[in-house]
């Protein structure tokens, strides 16, 4: 039985570090996008065209249907990082997509730095 629990213990935590990593990555390649096709304050916008902040983490992720998980975890470290302000009212006081790649890349290093320890 213990065995049993340190097993499925190590298979939560190996999942855990997974997610981390694939949110990490989400939000580098929602940086990366801003940086290539530009940014807007709303509007979903096309593939490939200037997209709004959720439009780009979109852009980034290859299923219709997000993993309740990662968004979850995506959600939860955005806001920390926002500390409490909404990823709304961040677009309306930078107006910039510059800050807000930036701000992908900061979440994506916490959520990367915090899977190696």
């Amino acid at each position: 039985m213990f065995l049993v629990v340190i097993l499925k213990l190590e298979g939560e935590t190996r999942m855990n570090a997974e997610t981390k990593l694939k949110a990490a990555s989400i939000f580098r390649e929602a940086s990366s996008y801003i940086r290539t096709y530009g940014w807007r304050v709303e509007g979903m916008g096309q593939k490939g065209q200037p997209r709004c902040s959720m439009g780009a983490l979109a852009s980034s992720y290859s299923s219709s249907k997000w993993e309740k998980d990662l968004s979850s975890l995506m959600y939860q470290k955005l806001y920390e990082e926002l500390d409490g302000q909404s990823l709304t009212a961040f677009n309306h006081r930078y107006r910039s997509g510059e800050a807000v790649a930036g701000l992908f890349e900061r979440v994506a290093c916490t959520l990367s730095s915090k899977t190696s320890t």
